[in-house]
């Protein structure tokens, strides 16, 4: 697996992973969204065994220990099952989302 990034906006990046076990044999694409700024925010903390690969090509454009907004459209291992990580890695970052997806930390 890899990670692919792409600018889709001024500042704005999306990072494309592949995993072809998933729905095989077409395989199955994660995307997560990166939106640089002042204060920077990450939608969607991706699979936990993800993490490693997308904090990676994070790191291509930011430092990861600079992301303020971490946030997902649902509470489900694919969009937020590395919260936990990134929190860890970006001490000053906090969950934004409804108080039902708000379970942590």
């Amino acid at each position: 697996m890899e990670t692919r990034i792409d600018e889709i906006g001024d500042g704005i990046y999306c990072f494309s992973t592949y995993v072809p076990d998933i729905v095989p044999p077409a395989g199955f694409t994660f995307n997560q969204f990166l939106v640089v700024g002042e204060e920077p925010l990450l939608f969607h903390a991706g699979l936990r065994k993800m993490f490693p690969l997308v904090s990676k090509a994070v790191s291509r454009i930011m430092p990861v220990q600079d992301l303020r907004w971490i946030t997902f459209g649902h509470y489900e291992a694919d969009e937020c099952g590395a919260m936990n990580e990134w929190l860890a890695v970006a001490p000053n970052a906090q969950v934004a989302h409804g108080m039902t997806g708000c379970w942590c930390r």
